[in-house]
């Protein structure tokens, strides 16, 4: 078995352990001549975190407990906000929230969009692992780039996912039968009709 990189006390597993800023300023996935989809990225160092309590902390689901995909949705999210005139702001993790959306977000008229899905993991030695977390986040920057939606470091996606499950860290099941699915996405929210680039967005992990 390869070797494992821990990340914010979570095991991280895979061949490409180490993504280098050379490899993401050099913007290698780009499929535009847009230089305002080629942003700064978003750091973990930036990151705000704001702990769910009482009432905002979910009711776990017990070990015997059936579980159906999708149904069930642990006490923390993730969000960065982009713009075109800006880029990313400032990234937070915070209690799971409902989202305000203007009717002509153009998520919702031209399905500007994209997300990908991975897994972590509790092992027997009860430590919480992410198999490959890296070929996800590339391959989430490749469809970005053809989406033609911004940029993002795969290194910093990662961190701040592995500090999401670290804080969550008890929805991890106490099982090698389950895992708890993650799923990170990207929305365009400019309130305006027509085709076009999305002038402003949301990243998003839960």
């Amino acid at each position: 078995m390869c070797a494992a990189v821990k990340v914010n006390g979570v095991a991280i597993y895979g061949r490409q352990l180490a993504l280098s800023a050379q490899r993401f300023a050099s913007t290698t996935y780009a499929t535009t001549n847009d230089s305002t989809l080629r942003t700064k990225p978003f750091l973990y160092r930036d990151l705000k975190v704001v702990r769910a309590t009482g009432a905002q902390l979910r009711p776990k689901p017990k070990p015997d407990d059936p579980l159906k995909f999708g149904h069930n949705f642990s006490d923390h999210m993730f969000e960065v906000d982009w713009n075109v005139s800006k880029g990313w702001g400032q990234p937070l993790i915070s209690p799971l929230h409902n989202f305000d959306l203007h009717p002509a977000s153009k998520v919702l008229h031209y399905a500007i969009e994209l997300f990908e899905g991975m897994k972590a993991y509790r092992g027997v030695d009860n430590k919480l692992r992410l198999f490959r977390p890296e070929m996800n986040m590339e391959r989430m920057r490749r469809s970005a780039a053809r989406s033609a939606l911004p940029d993002f470091s795969a290194t910093e996606m990662i961190k701040i996912i592995s500090e999401l499950v670290n804080i969550d860290q008890e929805w991890v099941p106490r099982t090698t039968a389950s895992s708890l699915y993650i799923r990170p996405a990207m929305i365009a929210l400019d309130p305006t009709l027509g085709v076009g680039h999305p002038n402003a967005l949301r990243k998003l992990a839960q």
